[in-house]
């Protein structure tokens, strides 16, 4: 696999290629681009069969290992590839240590291990055991081991040893990726590490550098513990740090970051020069019973920033999701009958939306790359902002009826 940058706007958003994918050559993959948030290699509420179904295009499933572990010893006798594991040969296979749609525990730190929780338990991985699984999956494109176990409150000693930690693994998995003959062709993404010291970030890109011919990409990792409180992380929070990794990375290299990033703090992102971003927000969004309604293009005719559809106002709303959308859901469905399957707790009703969310993303990032051909990214993001803003004002005033 291979990424070309193709072009920059002025504000850094830029337009990159993903090429050279799974051993054909015609399959190409434009950036900024969303990886499709599995667990246990399958999008929340939606089958491989539905996904098909929303997009015709390539797409990339992220594969956290937390949600595999408990596969272990399948995955071991097992002598295909993760895709085919999972029964979606047809996608690209990108495993990440832990899932960022689930909140991640803090501490449980073991010298010169990371700790993952499973369904199961705490199981710790040192470098040679995760690569010895990463060996035996076979992805199409992989993190290095990370200890990311920092965030805006953590301390300057446990930031310094998720540095020591993290160069370390990157040194190890570095060695075993040149003598696996499994993994010569697997895309290699580095985490960056550092907390929120912006001299930890440059003392960490200092000593993976020196590895940089063997990877494609970096991973801005430790801004987080995951889950949905990312949703509501203020970008000025994180935008000096990224805005500092990106400076000291190669301008060639993939730039990834993970979490539930809002639509608005995807655009800051995009805008900063981040390429890839993964769809665990509308995982959260679905567990809520929240859709995605903020209008993306004209034709769309939207009436909030995103839906509930367990409030009572949509009881008898015969509308679909969102006007002018043309996902399976609302070609198919009103707010009022997925009201009524979330109100009887029917399976469906979770479907329906996550298949909307997804659709709406997707559609989303299209924007977004259109946007910077165009250079009119300015314009979307203060679009989207609009409707954010007034999506919370409506919010307040609500409460505030309520308490009267």
């Amino acid at each position: 696999m291979k990424f070309t940058v193709k072009h920059v706007m002025k504000q850094s958003a830029r337009i990159g290629e993903l090429s050279h994918i799974k051993a054909d050559f015609g399959i190409k993959m434009e950036t900024p681009l969303v990886l499709l948030h599995t667990q246990a290699g399958h999008i929340p509420h939606i089958t491989h069969e539905v996904l098909k179904l929303i997009s015709k295009e390539p797409q990339i499933l992220q594969i956290p290992l937390v949600s595999i572990h408990n596969y272990y010893d399948a995955i071991q006798d097992y002598d295909g590839r993760i895709s085919e594991f999972v029964g979606s040969k047809d996608t690209i296979s990108y495993i990440t240590l832990n899932d960022p749609s689930n909140l991640t525990r803090q501490g449980h730190h073991v010298k010169e291990m990371v700790p993952i929780f499973t369904k199961n338990g705490k199981v710790l991985y040192d470098s040679q055991k995760y690569m010895a699984m990463i060996n035996n999956l076979k992805p199409d494109m992989y993190t290095l081991l990370s200890d990311g176990d920092t965030n805006i409150a953590s301390s300057q000693k446990r930031i310094t040893k998720s540095v020591e930690n993290t160069a370390a693994f990157n040194k190890q998995c570095i060695s075993y990726q040149k003598k696996s003959s499994n993994l010569q062709d697997s895309f290699v993404i580095a985490p960056v590490v550092g907390g929120y010291c912006l001299k930890s970030r440059e003392k960490f890109i200092e000593l993976i550098l020196q590895n940089d011919s063997f990877v494609h990409g970096y991973l801005i990792d430790g801004l987080h513990n995951n889950g949905p409180e990312v949703e509501f992380i203020p970008f000025n929070e994180v935008e000096l740090v990224v805005k500092k990794v990106i400076d000291n990375l190669p301008e060639s290299k993939l730039r990834v970051i993970s979490g539930c990033w809002s639509p608005v703090n995807i655009i800051k992102l995009v805008k900063c020069g981040i390429d890839v971003f993964d769809t665990s927000y509308c995982r959260i969004l679905t567990e809520r019973s929240a859709a995605l309604t903020f209008s993306i293009n004209e034709n769309d005719l939207s009436e909030a920033y995103e839906i509930n559809l367990r409030h009572n106002q949509y009881a008898e709303d015969f509308k679909p999701l969102l006007l002018g959308c043309q996902c399976i859901t609302c070609n198919g469905y009103s707010r009022g009958y997925i009201h009524h399957l979330l109100t009887v707790q029917e399976l469906l009703g979770s479907v329906l939306i996550m298949i909307h969310n997804v659709h709406h993303i997707l559609r989303f990032f299209s924007k977004i790359r259109q946007s910077i051909r165009d250079e009119c990214l300015v314009d979307l993001e203060n679009n989207i902002l609009d409707q954010y803003n007034e999506f919370q004002c409506q919010k307040i005033k609500n409460l505030e009826n309520e308490n009267k």
